[in-house]
């Protein structure tokens, strides 16, 4: 069963009458069911949102807005927020050393900086280690321990590799400089302000959030729902506004979409195709002067959360299977996405 909602919205002011642009989703829809029936998908969900107005949500086979599922590494997004709202308030930088906080790292592992864990360029190894994601062997202390006690795989700075385990320490670092948890964190800086109520990181839970856990896998241990995640990416498309007052500053969500990577060269990326890195998040595309136009944080299971600049559209899709299958279907989607919203359809209804 499919629930369909179609909002219509971006009102276009004339002299003596107002008509509304109709977006017209059929190829979207057509698509995603396609998508559903070759990869034998249980289900998945879509909302786009075009300066503040939600312009097409639905539901396909068994989800609904209720759904609650893993969401793999597009906790990476939620998490570098979490961390730069610590950075505007002055608690952090993304300068600080592991060093600062953790004296008692090994020497190599000393200079890494915050923003290098956040920006794959820690030098930590690409193979996330075991302890990520176990809740029973491990605290996150413990967890960062055993992390900071392997060997680097390069200078930090000096290459970019994909990894978990940076995060992991960049997140234990924050619970020192603020003294709480890593939930506690993520619920005052997140989900809290962003009305996320079905939130957390006990992706294994079956209970409501917020369930706390003692190794929360910062870099891709969420589990959320489509319309909590769509409102974090309505933020950004805002430019840092939520709900009529600054969640974070422009400066600070431009400078999140800025290539964090300063072009090291890549030593391991599942996106062969983008234009580096910020902080939690991909470089789609950008424009001739380097900047990011489309910015997103797909996750290995394949919920792809995103947001383009150029049109203003905010967008996720909610999806439990896995990026190496849909690839090619999640670009397409973006692409078709764009497309619609590029050339609306106008309606000759007149209010």
């Amino acid at each position: 069963m499919r629930a369909l909602s179609l909002y219509f919205g971006l009102l276009v002011a004339t002299a003596s009458c107002r008509a509304a642009v109709v977006y017209d989703f059929t190829p979207v829809t057509q698509q995603i069911d396609a998508m559903m029936q070759t990869h034998s998908l249980n289900g998945a969900s879509l909302i786009v949102i075009r300066n503040g107005a939600v312009i097409y949500e639905q539901y396909f086979g068994s989800y609904t807005p209720t759904t609650r599922i893993p969401i793999a590494s597009a906790s990476k997004w939620l998490s570098a927020l979490a961390i730069e709202r610590l950075v505007e308030k002055g608690q952090m930088s993304w300068g600080d050393t592991v060093g600062q906080y953790i004296p008692t790292a090994p020497a190599d592992k000393q200079p890494i900086t915050l923003g290098q864990l956040f920006s794959h360029t820690s030098g930590l190894s690409q193979n996330d280690d075991a302890c990520l994601g176990d809740e029973t062997n491990y605290t996150l202390e413990t967890c960062v321990q055993e992390i900071l006690s392997t060997t680097l795989q390069y200078q930090p700075g000096t290459g970019f590799a994909y990894t978990g385990n940076g995060m992991q320490v960049g997140g234990y670092m924050a619970t020192l400089a603020t003294g709480k948890t890593w939930d506690q964190i993520f619920q005052d800086e997140v989900t809290t302000p962003l009305g996320m109520a079905d939130t957390d990181f006990a992706t294994v839970s079956l209970k409501p959030p917020y369930v706390t856990v003692p190794n929360p896998q910062v870099a891709g241990g969420v589990r959320s729902t489509l319309l909590d995640y769509a409102n974090v990416v309505q933020m950004v498309a805002q430019h840092g506004q939520w709900n009529g007052a600054p969640y974070l500053s422009a400066n600070d969500i431009a400078d999140m979409q800025k290539d964090q990577t300063h072009g090291a060269p890549v030593i391991y990326t599942p996106d062969l195709l983008a234009y580096g890195y910020g902080y939690g998040e991909w470089r789609n595309s950008i424009d001739a002067q380097g900047i990011a136009v489309q910015v997103s944080s797909t996750g290995k299971f394949a919920t792809s959360p995103w947001v383009d600049n150029s049109t203003g559209v905010a967008a996720v899709f909610l999806v439990n299977s896995s990026f190496s299958l849909l690839e090619n279907d999640l670009r397409a989607l973006w692409t078709n996405v764009q497309a619609v919203v590029t050339d609306p359809i106008f309606s000759d209804r007149f209010e």
